[in-house]
Parts: structure tokens; sequence; C-alpha cells
């Protein structure tokens, strides 16, 4: 298993998705990140889940990561502590 990162455009919206998935393939993963589309907000606009998919290309996709590990975001220590509202030294 390898991971992946996709990225889709679904008509008229106005951002880029960037997916990470585990799959076997490129092939796979793109497939995969075609069916999450609307997973996460399935009732935000008008299309349907189905309607979406159609409308929804893979715009690039790279297998990354190693040992099935991605680094996905890097924030400084000092504004996570204040977000999260943890103890600062």
């Amino acid at each position: 298993m390898n991971v992946y990162k996709v990225y889709l455009h679904t008509e008229k919206d106005p951002a880029v998705s960037e997916v990470v998935v585990a799959a076997e393939t490129k092939k796979e993963a793109e497939k995969k990140a075609i069916q999450h589309v609307k997973k996460n907000n399935p009732h935000k606009g008008k299309k349907t889940a189905e309607e979406s998919k159609k409308a929804t290309t893979v715009l690039f996709s790279k297998a990354t990561g190693k040992d099935g590990c991605i680094v996905i975001h890097r924030v400084p220590l000092e504004v996570f502590q204040k977000v999260k509202g943890l103890p600062q030294p």
C-alpha cells in the first residue's frame, strides 16, 4: 500500500482539493479520491454526489510519503499552543 496526493477540481468550484489516499496504484488512488467527492459535505451545494463526481476531474496525482506516513502541515509551536489553549513554557 502506498500513499498518494490527488488534486481534484469540480466545475465552478473556486478551489482545488488535495486528497491524501492510501492505495496500491496511482489509478486506484485517483478513483478513490473521486469516490470521496461530497462525502465530507454531502449537503453543500445543489449538486447530488453523483453529479459532483461527474463534474470533478483529477488535475494531478503522485505517490508521496515514506513508510505509509506523510507530513501534511507544520505549524509554529507557539501558534498551536495558543490556538489549543495549551501551557506555554
